[in-house]
């Protein structure tokens, strides 16, 4: 990394004026007095990294007009000019540079990658750095559109899969922090830059790891709070993919046991993580039950128990969104936002848009919110194709509600936009959690066509802003019609 001498702890707004910062909480002496909000303090033993986005990336491009030029017959001029050296490492450290500023955060502002901080400093492992460099760069290739990038994230990836199979070859490695957060991390890669027909497959070999990693580390890992929150991301993650691809990768009494374990910590964090676990647990159990009751031409036998199953399930949704407290609540606001993300144009979908005390809490709202959104989607399509011997009397009432609630989830989705181009840096690296919400909220069935053509921009938006590839690939399928994904069984793959 490129050293600029120890940086100054104190709060941007007081670094760029030039002022001493007194770093008091919850805001500066400074800003308090100007009545500014004040964006949190630089942590000086991680961020050491200069921000060299410009620089590098003008660098790059014109090492890239140097190599066409070079491809041209010399002329009396040209030969003058020596050819410029372009070296791989100050990219490198860019890349770390842009993970730290966009996806790690502050103190006071964190990111959806803070773990990395404490990571970094304490265990900083060949594979963890690969990783971080491979999303980096990755990012970066995507933004400035910059192939050769494109190519370094890719040779970074192949070495941080080589080296974190090297550690699971040791077991003390294997069972590390930072093998874990290197494997976490992996999966923020493929939607960066997965292509379609690959980005399930890895998302899930990732999965798949971070399990069996799980399991491996035991109740050791909750010694120190950098473990206990990587086993409730990793947990978290898992869950929400079941949902949507009913794999059983989850079932593992080992998890169960380290889970219940984890309940006795009394961490508020972590209880609410466990406590929504639990229920997307259950609402894996009975996704796949409700795949196997469909067949291709119809759902078999009673369903009608299913469909109680799937309303109970949402109550306790409901109830646990109920139970949050006041730490992880947002407020709506209803005048327009205006973006403190380098002015990219973020409209609101509505009048009202939401603001919430954290990116990572508003994270978990969209989870919350597709969750449900993919629960009444099931419950439609139960009541829609059952027959009139498995239909329950209250079919269409049920079917009525359920659209009700999802137009609800819908706006709500799409009202936590702004937020994330709005917070500052850590909430404009969060847009990479955005995507799938958004894609699950277009598959409705009786969304309008302005919702569904403002959320295909909003995803394009994305990929071009944060250099988010599922994004660009999830507005693709959006105008084709076509979510490409059997994300609800019974329901076909419309196109409209």
């Amino acid at each position: 990394m490129v050293y600029r001498g120890k940086p100054s702890p104190g709060c941007a707004l007081c670094r760029k004026r030039r002022l001493k910062c007194d770093r008091r909480q919850p805001s500066c002496s400074q800003c308090s007095r100007m009545k500014k909000e004040c964006p949190g303090y630089q942590d000086p033993r991680a961020l050491r990294i200069y921000d060299q986005t410009t620089a590098v990336t003008a660098k790059a491009l014109a090492r890239a007009a140097a190599t066409r030029k070079a491809a041209q017959p010399p002329t009396a001029e040209s030969s003058k000019t020596p050819p410029l050296i372009y070296l791989s490492t100050p990219i490198q450290e860019q890349a770390m540079s842009h993970i730290f500023k966009y996806y790690v955060g502050t103190s006071q502002n964190r990111g959806v990658l803070p773990y990395l901080t404490n990571l970094l400093n304490t265990d900083p492992s060949g594979a963890l750095q690969a990783t971080v460099k491979a999303v980096g760069l990755a990012c970066m290739s995507r933004i400035h559109h910059l192939p050769e990038l494109r190519r370094l994230a890719a040779e970074e990836y192949s070495k941080a899969l080589r080296a974190t199979n090297t550690n699971l070859q040791d077991a003390v490695s294997a069972t590390s922090d930072s093998t874990l957060g290197a494997v976490v991390t992996l999966s923020l890669y493929e939607i960066i830059s997965g292509h379609k027909s690959q980005m399930m497959d890895a998302w899930l070999n990732h999965a798949q790891g971070a399990i069996k990693l799980l399991e491996l580390r035991g109740v050791q890992q909750f010694d120190s709070p950098t473990g206990l929150g990587l086993f409730n991301s990793a947990r978290l993650q898992i869950a929400m993919m079941n949902i949507f691809f009913r794999t059983n990768c989850y079932s593992s009494p080992t998890i169960t046991a380290l889970s219940n374990h984890a309940r006795t910590l009394f961490d508020t964090n972590s209880q609410v993580f466990d406590d929504f676990y639990n229920i997307l647990i259950m609402f894996n159990d009975l996704s796949i039950r409700i795949k196997e009751a469909y067949k291709n031409d119809g759902f078999r036998g009673n369903i009608a128990p299913l469909i109680r199953q799937a309303l109970r399930l949402d109550a306790d949704l409901v109830s646990w969104a109920s139970s949050l407290g006041r730490a992880w609540q947002f407020t709506v606001a209803s005048h327009s936002p205006s973006s403190s993300s380098g002015g990219i144009p973020v409209c609101s979908y509505d009048e009202a848009y939401h603001v919430y005390p954290g990116i990572n809490v508003a994270v978990l709202w969209n989870h919350y919110r597709q969750a449900r959104i993919v629960l009444h989607e099931m419950i439609r399509t139960m009541c829609l194709g059952a027959s009139e011997r498995q239909a329950m009397p209250e079919s269409q009432q049920i079917m009525l509600k359920s659209s009700t609630i999802n137009k609800q989830l819908v706006k709500d989705v799409c009202a936590s936009v702004p937020h994330f181009f709005t917070s500052g840096e850590a909430g404009f690296g969060g847009v990479a959690r955005l995507p799938w919400p958004l894609f699950v909220a277009a598959d409705c069935t009786d969304i309008s066509p302005h919702t569904k053509n403002w959320i295909a921009q909003i995803l394009d938006i994305i990929a071009t802003s944060a250099g988010v590839q599922q994004a660009r690939i999830l507005s693709h399928l959006i105008k084709e019609g076509r979510h490409g994904f059997d994300l609800i069984p019974g329901k076909c793959k419309r196109v409209s």
